[in-house]
């Protein structure tokens, strides 16, 4: 990730309000795919858009030309839900999000982080 092109920050001030709703509606509006391509272009699910936008985590979100492009939260026991724009993934926007997040979690006290998902936990690292 060109760290010049984008910016990691808290999104939870109201002046981000508008562009964070845009980037979830985004989210929620993706077409799903079945099938073979499934794998390839996935749709967020429902509830990982609920675990984004939980107010009693941590939240993080990367900015590209003041336009939310990925958004990344924790919560209290270490789960991280991430989810990137679609025409800003495979770039390594996620993996820079998730390195920045790693780093302010452990500062602050956090515990390990993993992945937040609806059937199986992975390490996040």
């Amino acid at each position: 990730m060109d760290a010049s092109r984008y910016l990691v920050i808290a999104v939870d001030h109201p002046s981000l309000d508008g562009a964070l709703q845009r980037f979830l509606d985004d989210l929620r509006d993706e077409q799903r795919f079945f099938g073979r391509r499934s794998a390839a272009c996935r749709k967020p699910f429902p509830s990982l858009i609920e675990h984004l936008t939980a107010k009693r985590t941590m939240r993080l979100g990367v900015l590209h030309h003041r336009r939310v492009i990925a958004l990344a939260s924790v919560d209290n026991d270490g789960a991280v839900a991430l989810a990137v724009a679609a025409d800003f993934r495979r770039q390594g926007v996620g993996e820079e999000l998730m390195a920045t997040l790693t780093e302010r979690a452990e500062a602050i006290g956090y515990p390990p982080l993993h992945r937040f998902s609806g059937r199986r936990v992975r390490l996040a690292g």
